[in-house]
Order: structure tokens, then C-alpha cells, then sequence
């Protein structure tokens, strides 16, 4: 509960994007892209190669054939070529044909349909004149045809000399490749999907590679503390030429920031050190006249009495402060030894007393001498700090309650008080140096360096113990101070 309020941020978040996902995403976007467009581009170009290559096969297929019915239409008599062609025509020029290989052939005109046995035996007289139909309307009378069950044939419509009534001979040609073709088909289309999820796992992995070193920076940014600059630094071994200026520049931050850390760890140390000296001194001879001259007016040892307070309270900083740096330089001495807790409270409670007004009540038995492990005079420093700020945050005449109990490994002092009490949201950020508490208020006259309870709790940890607190606005404040139990000694 000390310092001043952090101010309060109403600032937006801001909204950021993922590099590394950036990247990931128009990867796998261009090769999706790439490869639809060379699924697109094959089926085009098969469906071209495919209708030329069948349209001049089939071409010189109908050339026999043709060829057999111009024959037999040249044969006719005059007469009879004019009334051409009839559907008895039509079946006697397509009976005397000859086609292999599954081929079909058809003659189809206004007079009706007339095809080859095989034609009739595989397909029904309207799929024929269906089939016919389709071959004449298409361009250069060519086209193929899907049929059910994995089947294909290649049409091509050639007209028969003379007048509409002689019609068109369509020639059938199955097609056996053509499941074949289906098949390649569907095999590029999975093994696309497979090479497409092939490159995103390899993509995955290479970004997350890629991007490692930044993930590191960024962990690396989290960690960094005072006391230990000298890890913070990212290994530029192995590291990408495009992110290596990053790098460096990162670690000459981290350089400069280890070097302003030391200059203020000294700074702080020195000016700590140097000034408690003179401050001692007038602090002695404040006490020094107060002491020995008995011509001074009651206003001036008031006066006096205020400064060697005030001089008093500023040697106090200036000691939290020395200890404080000596921490941040790992110079902090602390002893690790058996003591007692006992004796430690009451000497507190004795200077506590005689320098605040309110009740200080306790608990202590003064036949029971409860020990633990840690250091003696620390644990005062301690409670000092606790007691004071239970002063400072409650009325002059409000009771503070210390509370010793020992446990089997553990012995907790606790430091209660019945003043202002701390919100819950602010309960661990009091600990921090110089941070107070919002919503609280100090006593008239009193004043806080913000450094009281990290101080306690920098001691506490150090000693292997731990501090909590348990506070209700409005109600008060209960701080706890627990230290391992010394361990008991063997009976002989």
C-alpha cells in the first residue's frame, strides 16, 4: 500500500496479424491456385486432343464404309436415284456393310433410321436416332458421347450424296480408352490433394523453422529482468540472413539496457551509501541540542523534533533503497539460522509502541520460545514495515492485532489491523515498489516511499518464507509473514 496510483489505461487493444500465418495462408493459397489451373488447363487440353485425335480416326473409319453406299448409290437406275431413298433403301444400303471392332453404322434421314445388326442388338432404335441426331447437329459432324457405366463412343456424320431424303451415315465408334482416361483423371485430381497437403505440412514445419528466432526474441522480451540482462540475449548461430539485423540490433538493446541497468543499480547504491552519513549526523545533532539545551522555545523543539523525524524517515528510504540494489546486484546478505521469533516480535512490539499511538496487542507467551529458520534482524525490518502501514492506513485509536502461531514446520506472524482495507484486484500488485493501492488514503502527517512491502517481501522469500495478505475494503487488513520451523533438537 504505498506509492502513488497507477494511473488507469482506457486505451483499445490494438489488433495485430500473424506473420508466420500470413505466410502460411497465401502458400497454400498459390498452390491450390497453381494447381486448379493445371487441372483446368489438362482437362482442356485432353478434351482438344481427345475430339481431334478421335475426329481423324473416325474420319478415316467412315471412308470404307462411304465409300460402299456412294458405290451402290451410283448403281441405281435414273429413276430410282431421284425417289431416293426410302427406309427400304436406307436397310438395303446399310444390310451389305461390314463393320469391326464394335463399330456401328447408321443411315438416318427424314424417311426414318435404318443401322447395322450390331447397332440394334446393343442399343435401342431411339438411343440410335438419338445418337444420330447429335452427330449431325455437331460441329464438323463430330462429338462424343458419355454413356452410363463407364461406356464412351466417338460419332461422326458424314451426308450421302443427293437430295435431303438420302440423309446422313453416322458411323459409331466405342471408344475403350475412355474409362482409362476417366480413371487418369480422378488420379491427378487425388494425387493434387495429396501433393497440395503434402506442401502444407512441409510449409507448416518450414515456417515454424522460419520463424522460430522471432519466437524467441518474443520470449526472450518476457523474461528479461534487471538481474539477469546477461541471458536475454538470442544466438545469432544458424540464424536467417533476413532476420540476422533484427537479431543483432536486439542484442545491442539488450547491451545497452544491461549497461543503464548496471550505471542505475550504482547510482542507487552510491547516492543510498553516501547519504546516510551526513543524514546521520544532522539526524545526531537535532537529538544532540534537543537533548542538552534547556533554553529552547516549544516552538522550535517542535520544529526540531519534525526535522529529526523527517531525517529519520528519509535514513529509512535511504536504507530501503541500499537494500534493494544490493538485491538487484546479488549482494543481499542474509542469514540462514536458528532464531527466535519471540524474542524478534517483542523487541518490535517495543519500538513500536513507543513510536505510534494506537493499541498494539499480542498474543506472545512469554514462557514459550517459538524459533525459526532465517534472519533475526530481518524479520524486524519486517514487522516494522507491517506495523507502520497498519498505522499509516488506520485511525490514530484503531487496535492492531499481532498473531503468533507455530505449527509443525511453519510459523506464521500475522500483523492485523482494522483500518481501511485493500480491494481484491490490488492485492498483489501492492507488493510491487512503488505501488499503492487504489482507494486508499493515509493518515494526516504520514507519508509512504512506495517501498515498504516489496521490501518485506524481497526479505521473506529470501529467508524461504512467504507473505500474504487477506483484506475486505472497509473492514481491514490482515498480513501474514510464514517461516520454516527450526528444526527440533534430538532429545539425548
Amino acid at each position: 500500500m504505498t506509492s502513488a496510483d497507477p494511473p488507469t489505461s482506457t486505451a483499445q487493444k490494438e489488433k495485430h496479424w500473424s506473420l508466420a500465418r500470413r505466410f502460411l495462408w497465401i502458400s497454400v493459397s498459390v498452390i491450390v491456385a497453381q494447381s486448379v489451373i493445371s487441372l483446368a488447363i489438362t482437362i482442356q487440353l485432353r478434351k482438344i486432343f481427345k475430339h481431334n485425335l478421335f475426329n481423324v480416326r473416325s474420319s478415316a473409319d467412315v471412308i470404307a464404309p462411304i465409300s460402299q453406299i456412294n458405290d451402290k448409290l451410283d448403281q441405281l437406275p435414273a429413276e430410282q436415284a431421284m425417289n431416293c431413298c426410302s427406309q427400304a433403301d436406307y436397310q438395303e444400303l446399310i444390310e451389305p456393310l461390314r463393320l469391326y471392332d464394335g463399330k456401328i453404322g447408321l443411315i438416318y434421314g427424314k424417311p426414318g433410321l435404318a443401322a447395322t445388326r450390331s447397332g440394334l442388338i446393343s442399343f435401342e432404335p431411339n438411343e440410335l436416332q438419338s445418337f444420330a441426331e447429335q452427330a449431325i447437329a455437331a460441329e464438323d459432324g463430330f462429338t462424343i458421347l458419355d454413356l452410363k457405366l463407364n461406356k464412351a463412343i466417338a460419332l461422326k456424320a458424314v451426308k450421302l450424296p443427293g437430295g435431303q431424303a438420302t440423309g446422313h451415315f453416322v458411323l459409331l465408334r466405342p471408344l475403350l480408352s475412355q474409362p482409362l482416361m476417366h480413371t487418369q483423371s480422378v488420379i491427378k485430381f487425388l494425387s493434387e490433394l495429396f501433393l497440395i497437403g503434402i506442401t502444407t505440412v512441409v510449409l507448416i514445419v518450414v515456417a515454424r523453422k522460419l520463424f522460430n528466432p522471432i519466437r524467441n526474441i518474443s520470449s526472450n522480451l518476457a523474461q528479461i529482468e534487471l538481474s539477469k540482462l546477461e541471458t536475454a540475449k538470442v544466438s545469432t548461430q544458424n540464424a536467417p540472413i533476413e532476420i540476422l539485423p533484427i537479431l543483432d540490433e536486439f542484442n545491442q538493446m539488450v547491451n545497452r539496457l544491461q549497461e543503464s541497468a548496471t550505471n542505475q543499480k550504482q547510482f542507487a547504491s552510491t547516492i543510498s551509501h553516501e547519504f546516510r552519513t551526513p543524514i546521520t549526523v544532522v539526524s545526531g545533532f537535532i537529538q544532540s541540542v534537543l537533548n542538552r539545551d534547556d533554553n529552547l522555545s516549544d516552538r522550535t523543539i517542535t520544529s526540531l523534533s519534525i526535522a529529526n523525524q523527517e531525517a529519520l524517515r528519509l535514513n529509512r528510504m535511504l536504507s530501503d533503497l541500499l537494500d534493494l540494489s544490493r538485491a538487484d546486484n546479488n549482494q543481499l546478505t542474509m542469514l540462514n539460522e536458528t532464531f527466535s521469533v519471540s524474542s524478534a516480535i517483542q523487541q518490535t512490539l517495543k519500538m513500536a509502541r513507543s513510536a505510534h499511538s494506537n493499541p498494539i496487542s499480542d498474543n506472545l507467551d512469554p514462557n514459550q520460545n517459538i524459533q525459526a529458520v532465517g534472519d533475526h534482524d530481518r524479520l524486524i525490518q519486517c514487522l516494522e514495515n507491517l506495523i507502520g502501514n497498519a498505522v499509516k492506513y488506520s485511525d490514530p485509536d484503531s487496535p492492531i492485532d499481532v498473531v503468533l502461531n507455530a505449527q509443525q514446520d511453519w510459523v506464521d506472524v500475522l500483523i492485523q489491523d482494522h483500518g481501511q482495507g485493500i480491494a481484491a484486484d490490488q492485492q498483489e500488485l501492492i507488493f510491487n515498489r512503488f505501488t499503492r493501492a487504489q482507494g486508499v488514503t493515509l493518515r494526516r502527517g504520514q507519508t509512504s516511499s512506495g517501498l515498504g512491502l516489496s521490501i518485506v517481501k524481497m526479505f521473506v522469500e529470501a529467508m524461504g518464507g512467504s507473505v500474504s495478505v487477506d483484506s475486505s475494503v472497509g473492514e481491514g487488513s490482515s498480513f501474514g509473514i510464514r517461516l520454516q520451523s527450526a528444526p527440533s533438537k534430538p532429545s539425548s
